[in-house]
């Protein structure tokens, strides 16, 4: 069980205004950080403190007695800020927001006239810039948090797969990251995950749909913060 322990949870995709009326975004439906809020909620009595791009998909309904706390978001910035005011009170994150690598720096209001595509396109050249990584400030905020990352990768082969997620796993001090590609994901039509740990490839879980990386999640958190081991 969980209950006490305060566990944040992102979720969503961000978007990043190009002009006042057009926005660069991602396929990110937030319905796998849902249903992992619902599942701390719930199932372990966490604290749960759901960080959330405005479109995202929103938890269940949470049962009487446990707090679930909502914050929303649009921006990269705007979770950046948000969730450094709230990790160094949390005892987990599990960061599964999708943020934009890329923003546009702007000055004043803005639409692109849509009848001079080059001038749009030598406009968002003029104006991209990159983006903080929020995971790659989540320990420096809080060296005690749990944290659970994620990598989403296209056209990898398993073994890519898993070198990426033990990479983020060194640069980010993850603690556990949940690894999947979007082309086995087709191929298997279902949400197909890896959870991968530091340093051990050998004892990689293979996840099958949302709910069980939901559960995975739940079972290794309880199984962290009471010292007892480690059974996923």
């Amino acid at each position: 069980m969980l209950k006490g322990k305060k566990i944040l949870v992102t979720s969503g995709g961000t978007q990043e205004y190009i002009d006042d009326v057009r926005v660069l975004t991602n396929i990110s439906s937030g319905r796998l950080g849902a249903i992992i809020a619902e599942k701390l909620a719930e199932d372990y009595g966490a604290e749960v403190h759901y960080v959330h791009a405005r479109t995202a998909v929103m938890p269940g309904i949470i049962p009487t007695g446990i707090q679930c706390k909502f914050h929303k978001v649009t921006t990269a910035m705007e979770a950046f800020s948000v969730m450094m005011s709230l990790v160094p009170e949390m005892d987990a994150v599990i960061h599964c927001m999708a943020v934009s690598d890329f923003t546009f720096k702007r000055d004043r209001a803005l639409k692109c006239k849509s009848a001079n595509p080059q001038a749009f396109i030598d406009f968002m050249r003029d104006t991209i810039t990159v983006n903080p990584k929020i995971i790659s400030e989540i320990k420096n905020w809080n060296p005690k948090v749990k944290l659970i990352g994620f990598k989403f990768e296209v056209g990898l082969d398993h073994e890519e797969l898993l070198a990426l997620a033990q990479s983020s796993i060194q640069k980010n001090g993850c603690d556990m990251v949940i690894a999947n590609d979007k082309l086995e994901m087709i191929r298997e039509r279902t949400h197909v995950a890896y959870a991968v740990l530091p340093d051990d490839n050998t004892n990689v879980v293979k996840m099958m749909g949302k709910e069980k990386i939901a559960e995975t999640i739940g079972t290794f958190l309880s199984a962290s913060f009471s010292c007892d081991g480690l059974e996923i």
